[in-house]
């Protein structure tokens, strides 16, 4: 089952540059940066609107890193910590388990310890405790007479727990960088870029970011040394793994956690990790897919405290015994993921329930620590909002993933009375329900998937930076994307769109075929993982030329026996909907018949650039003369592959021609059987009714 995509050029709708600016800061920054027009183009239309931002974004530096203290409650919480450290008061560190509370708790944690803090730290089993502040793990903390808890990426929302805190004497100072909903916690101070009013300038720190900045403050008011490197290496992959936007802040901690674990890396914990994973090169993607998982496989499992262990040790063998141990259990994770994905997907495709808006799954005791990460591989390969609910003891335990636009939360929201907890935010949601509510719970979360118009969320959108031709595939464009890294979420790798590709020739690739391989005129390859079912949907493909076939891709290196090769990696392929015979009937008809054929097709919504339609003098002529030349054989439509005309333009020179009178035809089993009226009054095709309201659709 194919995803229904919608291909959108990115461009910052926030510019307030006129032309005659944005044309200046296109020439400047090509001057002053040494850059093509090409890139200083892409770099405006992803928001940068001065010299200076450019030089911020080309040349990330720890010297535009934000003040720590513009934090509203900074000053007074570090008071407090110098406090404590003065009376030698213990001090709990109150972590998260997933990579970025558990980094967080290290970079805080091995300060602390460096300079003699009476410190611990506490990070809550996900399978026992679960996420947040709990009065139980509270309970102990107090018991052991710790008088300052700080927590680490949880405590925003934890109003009920801070006031068990502070009715037994226990200051709580909360780091967090989660969203502030209704009353805030009467903590001792608050440290939360997000926090209604806070000055502070950059909103999208992580967990590990703000325990950073923490530090950072900590050590400028007590004039105490910080291994600033160590810890920007953590918060690195931290920043990554938790899926904050690399902007600002964020993507020069990466830049820069990038710039030393491949020139000169000090985190023992994280070389062991990197030694162990068999990397030679680090990118940032490698801190989301192949560092990251292996931090969050502890805490899915339940062993989150050996991250802190590793990133805060300094002993070779324990730290090389710490990183296998979590590969490992990522390779458990992994093995765990994927037995209940192929359960789930079978329960999809054997119940239909792809044909559902929300797909819903259900299976007896999956191991709750991955229902998550089944719901999102779930999500990416039918493109709907997924609920995967794991049913153990009489009661159901939940993770759903959502799509661009439609709000799993507030869909729960709709039928909260049938939960036992529930929680999230408009994309990632969790809940538990009694397992009687279960057939009532699915049926009101798809009647409110109705009621919420769904249908036009569940086409993904695919971005792209700019159309490009063949020609343009060269080393110098390739080079000129890695001015973008470190690239992720909120900074997206340079995509294209090829403008009318020369294919010659695509088949697919892999033990199922389930992947795509294709090379261009130009002798450059193209692999597109995941895409092999194009070919078996466009069976036509095989036979004939591969004309209207479109890509987005991104530019790469594939490298064999040492030899490196430009490489097309495809993040879409579709065949351009004129080039259909069906969506080509579709569309001449609605055009000849609809007073506004534009309203009606809705051509952005099968993604149809309206200048493709347009249909020249000549493109009439050339269909004229084929169809003389036939005398009365019929005309296959598909003469377009030949012509390089789409069935769209020979049959909307067909029905122009009949208007003016030229020819008589029909259609039938796609060929065009048509007879040629003789005459000698001269026909204008450009003012044919056809053609003017073609050309207004297109123009409007």
């Amino acid at each position: 089952m194919s995803v229904r995509t919608q291909w959108i050029q990115r461009r910052n709708k926030y510019s307030y540059l006129s032309m005659s600016e944005n044309e200046g800061l296109i020439n400047q920054i090509m001057k002053d940066f040494k850059l093509t027009r090409r890139i200083a183009e892409i770099l405006i239309s992803r928001g940068i609107r001065s010299i200076e931002e450019t030089r911020r974004y080309l040349n990330p530096s720890l010297a535009d890193l934000h003040d720590p203290f513009l934090f509203n409650e900074m000053e007074k919480v570090v008071n407090r910590i110098a406090k404590a450290k003065a009376a030698n008061e213990k001090i709990c560190l109150y972590g998260d388990y997933d990579a970025d509370g558990t980094i967080g708790v290290s970079i805080l944690y091995s300060f602390l310890k460096r300079h003699e803090f009476n410190v611990s730290y506490f990070i809550p089993n996900r399978l026992i405790t679960g996420y947040g502040l709990h009065i139980d793990p509270l309970q102990k903390i107090i018991d052991e007479a710790v008088g300052l808890l700080i927590t680490v990426d949880n405590g925003i929302s934890a109003n009920d727990q801070i006031d068990f805190c502070n009715q037994h004497n226990l200051d709580v100072i909360v780091t967090d960088h989660h969203e502030c909903h209704g009353t805030l916690p009467a903590a001792f101070g608050i440290i939360n870029p997000k926090v209604p009013g806070d000055n502070y300038p950059f909103k999208e720190l992580c967990g590990a970011g703000v325990a950073f900045k923490l530090v950072q403050a900590i050590s400028s008011r007590l004039g105490l040394d910080f291994d600033l490197q160590n810890a920007i290496e953590c918060v690195a992959v931290a920043t990554v793994a938790d899926l904050v936007p690399l902007q600002n802040e964020n993507r020069i901690l990466v830049a820069m956690g990038l710039r030393y674990l491949n020139t000169n890396p000090k985190n023992p914990g994280i070389q062991a990790m990197i030694e162990v994973s068999e990397l030679i090169q680090v990118k940032a993607w490698h801190f989301g897919f192949v560092l990251g998982p292996k931090i969050n496989a502890a805490g899915r499992l339940g062993e989150a405290h050996h991250i802190v262990d590793l990133l805060s040790g300094c002993e070779p063998a324990r730290l090389m015994e710490l990183a296998r141990f979590l590969s490992d259990e990522n390779r458990k994770r992994q093995n765990l993921e994927s037995t209940i994905l192929d359960a789930a997907l079978a329960q999809v495709e054997s119940q239909e329930l792809y044909k559902n808006d929300i797909i819903i799954v259900i299976g007896e005791n999956w191991h709750s620590g991955v229902i998550g990460i089944v719901a999102s591989r779930i999500q990416e390969k039918y493109y709907n909002p997924v609920i995967v609910i794991s049913v153990a003891d009489g009661m159901g335990k939940a993770s759903c993933r959502s799509v661009e636009g439609f709000n799993i939360f507030e869909a729960l929201q709709s039928c909260s009375e049938l939960f036992s907890s529930y929680g999230g935010h408009d994309q990632a949601a969790g809940f538990s329900i009694k397992v009687e509510n279960l057939a009532l719970m699915t049926k009101k979360i798809i009647e409110y998937g109705h009621v919420a118009e769904i249908q036009k969320h569940l086409i993904k959108k695919i971005p792209y930076d700019a159309i490009i031709e063949e020609t343009e595939i060269t080393w110098n464009l390739f080079n000129d994307c890695l001015h973008f890294e470190p690239c992720g979420l909120g900074n997206p790798g340079v995509q294209f769109v090829l403008n009318r590709p020369d294919i010659v020739s695509m088949r697919t690739m892999g033990k199922e075929h389930n992947h795509l391989s294709l090379s261009l005129s130009n002798d450059v390859g193209g692999v597109g993982f995941g895409f092999g079912e194009f070919l078996t949907n466009h069976p036509e493909l095989r036979e004939n030329a591969f004309r209207g076939v479109e890509i987005i891709c991104r530019l790469d290196v594939n490298e064999y026996r040492g030899n490196k090769t430009l490489q097309l990696v495809l993040k879409d392929i579709r065949r351009n909907p004129i080039w259909d015979y069906n969506m080509a009937m579709f569309l001449v008809k609605s055009i000849v018949q609809s007073v506004n054929p534009k309203e009606e097709i809705r051509l952005q919504s099968y993604g149809i650039d309206p200048d493709e339609l347009r249909l020249q003098r000549e493109t009439v002529k050339i269909v004229y003369l084929a169809l003389k030349k036939s005398g009365e054989v019929g005309v296959s439509v598909q003469i377009a592959n030949n012509q390089n005309l789409s069935p769209f333009h020979f049959l909307m020179a067909c029905e122009i021609l009949r208007e003016a009178g030229l020819i008589a035809y029909r259609l039938k089993d796609g060929l065009v059987f048509s007879k040629i009226i003789e005459t000698q009054e001269k026909k204008d095709i450009q003012n044919t009714q056809l053609m003017i309201k073609l050309e207004k659709m297109i123009c409007d």
